[in-house]
């Protein structure tokens, strides 16, 4: 059954978990936060609500999609922050790249991956970075660690696993939410790396060009109503 449990919100009304997450997720980075960084038990309520969101909430009965293409939904798009959904098809792969300044929670709906998440080892190389810069070392977050709808949320900080890759075992569907979006006039622009590891066991990652067969096709969102009941 598509039925989703559904919780109370202001006023007795029953919210679903799309709309509850809504909620959760504007109490932790939306407009009242006045740009202040979402505090640890914020970022811990958001993501117990995701450990609980199942594909069924997010695309419905809806047949997954089997073609070669990574297939991206917006689930909310605002200014503070995103929801989205990436359907991933076997052996393809967000490829490594970064989020300045970012809160990510991302939960596997269905399927596996395979993550490599790695950090800068100095704070200067944290930013942005260009594709003719020098190499940066990085410390290993993880690496081929496997992530599958058992795995709960799974949170990406500004400093914690914040250069990352997915690579996908099986089909996969995976929602994400970033905060605050990627903003490239407000130095949120997403880069994209290569990682080497070197003879003496050092990790180094050199920025690089969006790799040419990184392709999303945009497909519209089909789970739970997403709008908040008027008050």
């Amino acid at each position: 059954g598509g039925e989703a449990e559904g919780s109370e919100g202001g006023g007795g009304m029953t919210l679903n978990k799309v709309q509850m997450l809504l909620l959760h997720c504007e109490k932790a980075f939306g407009a009242g936060k006045e740009g202040a960084p979402p505090t640890q038990d914020e970022i811990q309520e958001v993501s117990s609500l995701v450990s609980t969101i199942t594909a069924c909430d997010m695309i419905g009965d809806k047949t997954p999609l089997s073609d070669s293409y990574i297939h991206y939904t917006d689930v909310y798009d605002g200014p503070h922050y995103t929801i989205c959904l990436f359907q991933v098809p076997k052996g393809a792969r967000l490829p490594m790249h970064n989020h300045p300044n970012m809160h990510v929670l991302s939960k596997v709906l269905f399927g596996r991956l395979s993550v490599d998440a790695y950090d800068a080892a100095d704070d200067a190389d944290a930013g942005e970075r260009g594709p003719d810069e020098p190499p940066f070392e990085v410390t290993v977050s993880c690496e081929e660690a496997p992530w599958t709808a058992e795995s709960g949320a799974h949170y990406t900080g500004p400093r914690q696993g914040n250069i990352h890759q997915f690579c996908a075992v099986t089909d996969c569907l995976v929602l994400d939410i970033l905060a605050p979006p990627y903003d490239f006039a407000n130095g949120r622009r997403c880069t994209y790396y290569q990682v080497e590891r070197r003879g003496d066991g050092r990790v180094f990652a050199s920025a690089v060009r969006c790799p040419s067969d990184y392709v999303t096709r945009g497909v519209e969102y089909t789970g739970l109503p997403r709008e908040l009941p008027s008050a």
